[in-house]
């Protein structure tokens, strides 16, 4: 086959311009972000993006959030108009998203897609929409305090109680507020427009939260069961704790068949969350510790519980007995370790009531009264638990020496059982969960400290004023002997010189060597000392458990 010169010529300049063409459009970008630059004529709300990386461009994106968040746009409501500033409703622009957006620009689609996208670029630009949020909760709330001059809260459905117990619904009230699906929508569009953006609100109605058909379908038509327990108030940081953690139960609502747990519902008991140090029970010691009190109110609950013919999921008893409810009738709780839960067995609803007042914490659970049954909770001791005595040491008591310092206790182990019963019959009998009371050991201190020997106090001797010298005194000295050996009675002698030795005066042998006196003569604790010291320890141990810390 023979080809013309004209037809190679031809051949070679299409494979050139087969292999050049792929280059320049690559090179340029026209088939993806190889540059990773933004091509020109691109721009976002009047502010020009081209010719500038993902980088360059979120830098310049941030100067222009940062205007923006600046920025006012005016609400207005018939004759009311309320000054809005971005920066309040959590304005924020996404420069990652639009960057993203710019930089796909003329390089999407089909190669005549993109020509085409490109040809229109340099002819009239392209405006990149942004991508533009506000934090929804204080957009509404700053909105609302805006607005509450031609806004209405919805009033909720709830229940009344009456003196009898008897519940009823108080019907639910609808509210008008501003339409915030509509407001947000506006808010982005005019911060396209222009330099002085405004808003006209659009006012909808609000129905309230709980309404009366909810309520009403939940069938709570009266008093299940209530129970009460007592707690001393002059114990404020106890007191305090109980009302946080009733507070937390009240106006539970609880629907059919699920599980209630005391530690979710009320949550942690530390500091960080307001609770106060008041005594708790740890390893069968009663000590301070936070949210102290806490297990009066998970108590107080499980007996109202077991009355009003719940299913009881999961209870605890402490490891001491309590003082403010029967034996085997309390429940303990600790935070992340040991739970109340129940589950709500009927068909209705359930609803909790709390009460703390002068003394007396208690909780009332409503329902419908279709459900409602006498109940009876009976505790039986099956054992009892002797105490051990344990003897320690004690360095600060005389050796010999014997003092109570804690009194024992018996433990228990208890069987509980709940009995429920219509208009006089048994409809079942339930075995509730056991209850195991430590003993607490009786513990006696016994002394190990010897008795000190007696010791010389120093001392100095000083003269008494005018007294005569040396030879006189001892002229008179040889006179006295001499009459005493003639006259005087042994009896009157030694009478003298005790009386001398025990007033700390002068030796009668020698008047210049001072009379020895002895701190406590012949070693013997005096008695009044004795005792003394006995008391002091016993009033440093514990001792029996006191009936005011039972209360816990």
């Amino acid at each position: 086959m023979v080809v013309s010169v004209k037809g190679t010529r031809f051949i070679y300049c299409f494979i050139i311009v087969a292999i050049i063409t792929p280059m320049v459009l690559f090179g340029s970008g026209f088939w993806g972000p190889a540059s990773e630059k933004v091509l020109p004529g691109v721009e976002i709300m009047g502010t020009g993006l081209q010719g500038l990386n993902k980088s360059e461009g979120m830098a310049k994106l941030a100067e222009l959030k940062k205007e923006l968040r600046a920025s006012r746009i005016k609400l207005h409501y018939q004759d009311k108009s309320w000054p809005l500033l971005l920066n309040e409703v959590g304005f924020d622009l996404d420069e990652e998203a639009v960057m993203d957006a710019a930089l796909n620009v003329g390089r999407n689609g089909s190669l005549l897609q993109r020509w085409r996208e490109r040809k229109e670029l340099k002819q009239n630009g392209k405006a990149i929409l942004p991508v533009i949020e506000f934090d929804q909760e204080k957009l509404a709330q700053k909105v609302k305090e805006l607005t509450r001059d031609i806004t209405v809260e919805p009033s909720n459905a709830n229940f009344k109680i009456s003196d009898n117990d008897t519940v009823t619904v108080i019907p639910g009230q609808d509210g008008t507020g501003v339409d915030m699906e509509k407001l947000n929508k506006d808010l982005v569009s005019v911060l396209l427009e222009a330099n002085n953006p405004e808003v006209t609100l659009s006012l909808v109605t609000v129905p309230p939260a709980r309404s009366t058909a909810l309520l009403e379908s939940m069938n709570i038509n009266g008093l299940l069961a209530g129970y009460f327990t007592r707690f001393d108030p002059a114990k404020v940081s106890r007191t305090y704790n109980i009302s946080v953690a009733a507070r937390a139960l009240d106006e539970q609502l609880v629907r059919p068949g699920h599980e209630v747990s005391f530690n979710k519902v009320v949550g942690p008991r530390s500091s960080e969350a307001g609770y106060k140090n008041a005594p708790v029970i740890i390893n069968n010691e009663f000590v301070d510790g936070p949210g102290g009190g806490v297990c009066q109110v998970s108590t107080t609950l499980y007996n109202c519980i077991l009355l009003a013919n719940l299913e009881v999921v999961e209870r605890s008893n402490h490891s001491l007995p309590v003082g403010y409810v029967q034996i085997g009738r309390d429940a303990t709780v600790v935070y992340d370790a040991i739970d109340l839960k129940f589950r709500n067995n009927t068909e209705s609803y359930i609803y909790i009531k709390s009460f703390v007042s002068g003394g007396l914490l208690g909780f009332k659970i409503y329902g419908n009264t279709a459900y409602k049954r006498d109940v009876a909770v009976n505790t039986r001791v099956i054992q009892e638990l002797e105490p051990e005595v344990v003897y320690e040491n004690d360095p600060n008591l005389l050796k010999g020496e014997q003092v109570v310092k804690q009194e024992g206790s018996k433990g228990f182990k208890v069987s509980a059982e709940r009995v429920v019963s219509l208009n006089g019959v048994v409809e079942g009998r339930e075995s509730l969960p056991p209850s195991d009371y430590n003993p607490v050991n009786k513990i006696i201190a016994v002394g190990t400290m010897e008795q000190a020997l007696p010791q010389i106090a120093p001392s100095t001797l000083i003269p008494p004023a005018g007294r005569p010298n040396k030879t006189s005194i001892n002229h008179q000295e040889n006179q006295s002997n001499s009459g005493q050996a003639s006259g005087s009675a042994p009896g009157g002698s030694n009478g003298g010189a005790s009386g001398e030795t025990g007033s700390g005066g002068l030796n009668p042998v020698n008047p210049l060597v001072p009379a020895i006196k002895l701190i406590n003569p012949g070693g013997v604790v005096p008695e009044n000392n004795a005792k003394s010291s006995a008391g002091t320890t016993s009033g440093q141990s514990s001792g029996p458990v006191p009936d005011s810390f039972q209360n816990r």
